[in-house]
């Protein structure tokens, strides 16, 4: 918050250019150190290692994804009774269907 925000100085009152210069470059550096730590809390880390929380669900989703859409189309090809092909096919409608934005 800059000092005309905070009710130290009033607009009209006449305010040196340089402490206005300090207060502007104050809130500057007060900004950049809370997307710094908004950074920081989106990490996890560990002993050894620090990932990106994004990174990590995403790729997560995705290899369970593929794994069960594998699956899926195995059992599609290979099982021969219907009975047993309409879980899977309602399986693989389900996982594809997560990814289709409508």
């Amino acid at each position: 918050m800059s000092l005309f925000h905070t009710g130290l100085i009033k607009p009209e009152q006449k305010v040196d250019k340089e402490l206005v210069k300090l207060d502007i470059l104050h809130e500057h550096n007060l900004q950049d150190r809370r997307l710094e730590l908004e950074i920081e809390e989106r990490k996890w880390r560990s002993c050894c290692f620090q990932l990106e929380s994004e990174s990590t669900k995403f790729f997560g989703k995705m290899t369970i994804s593929l794994l069960t859409i594998a699956l899926c189309s195995y059992q599609l090809i290979t099982v021969q009774e219907c009975s047993y092909q309409i879980g899977y096919s309602s399986l693989l409608s389900l996982v594809v269907g997560s990814y289709l934005k409508v």
